[in-house]
């Protein structure tokens, strides 16, 4: 496959857009979502006369009879849109590091409009060539897994702080990502599942990631209160001072019993006793962890933890289950609510 490299001015990018003559959304690229931030910084960089990456094309159709054809964005798609939006003063920018296009001087919108743009075409190729392509040009050495595909989508205001909480001593002192999790951003992952379940409820795997990530793109505006929340759980937990080798420190384990401690304190308005949770709790998780008990709540609540854990019937088993155990529920009461349910 050659590729060809050349310039495009800024001015002609906007014309191909306009005319239908470059096509920014073909089937095969994947919807990026860049935040106001995003926006404003790639605006202001270009307005310096700052570099950016070169933008990748191909070769579209051709109509035989007139000879006019098309191009494909094949990667840069966030680049070209945002410079649309400037020059055409899309009020859905919001704009706040730079002036609005019409505000600049003669000089200014000519310096802009003359930018040149590195460009590679990558000429005519075939639709499933130009896939591989992009998908290369956005992918690691390894497959991407979701939460690395959404890291790469949304840079915004919903995962910054996810980020943010992700680096807090509570995980860090109780260890509870491994290596590999660090590497492949599993601790993003796990704080995005709390946080999301904090804001939506109990969900199937990472289905709400892409919608949430989306809505609070550009502001979080609940960040002081689930932090808030969070401070609270996370105190708590550190009081009960749960031994090394308790279930508590399991990530799925630790996920529920966060989550059923902020729905006591935030919801149901509870004050719990750090001394009978831990003595609850305990002597629950030991049973679960004998493997042999016959109590029907703890068969339901082991299953539930092993088999497809992240599944939303099972967060729920697990999240009714250990509610329960921390009002200091009675098995029969516990078992009652399963079967109400329809969870057992």
């Amino acid at each position: 496959m050659k590729t060809s490299p050349t310039n495009k001015k800024i001015r002609e990018l906007i014309s191909m857009v306009k005319e239908s003559k470059l096509l920014p959304r073909p089937e095969f690229q994947r919807r990026l979502v860049w935040s106001r931030d995003d926006k404003n910084l790639f605006l202001d960089s270009v307005l310096r006369g700052y570099p950016f990456p070169e933008i990748y094309f191909a070769d579209g159709d051709v109509n035989l009879e007139t000879g006019e054809g098309t191009q494909l964005l094949v990667d840069g798609l966030q680049r070209v849109s945002t410079l649309v939006q400037y020059f055409e003063g899309d009020p859905a920018l919001q704009l706040t590091l730079v002036p609005a296009y019409r505000a600049l001087g003669e000089a200014e919108k000519k310096s802009f409009l003359q930018y040149d743009v590195a460009v590679r075409d990558l000429g005519s190729i075939r639709k499933e060539e130009i896939i591989d392509v992009f998908r290369r040009l956005n992918a690691t050495k390894y497959s991407l897994l979701d939460i690395e595909i959404n890291n790469a989508i949304y840079a915004g205001a919903l995962k910054k702080f996810c980020e943010r909480i992700a680096d807090s001593e509570f995980f860090s002192s109780h260890e509870t990502f491994s290596s590999t999790d660090l590497k492949r951003m599993g601790d993003l992952r796990y704080v995005l599942t709390i946080v999301c379940t904090m804001l939506q409820g109990y969900f199937n795997r990472d289905d709400a990631f892409e919608a949430l990530l989306d809505r609070y793109n550009d502001e979080f505006s609940d960040a002081d209160l689930i932090e808030r929340r969070l401070r609270s759980v996370f105190d708590f937990v550190d009081e009960c001072a749960f031994p090394r080798g308790s279930r508590a420190w399991k990530k799925s384990d630790l996920f529920t019993l966060l989550i059923e401690l902020d729905h006591c304190f935030y919801r149901g308005g509870m004050r719990l006793q750090p001394s009978d949770v831990v003595e609850n709790v305990t002597k629950f998780y030991k049973e679960v962890d004998s493997g042999s008990s016959t109590d029907r709540v703890v068969q339901v609540y082991s299953k539930a933890a092993i088999q497809a854990s992240n599944d939303r019937i099972n967060r729920v088993r697990r999240g009714l289950i250990i509610s329960q155990i921390l009002e200091g529920n009675s098995r029969e009461v516990v078992e009652h609510q399963l079967d109400i349910a329809g969870l057992a």
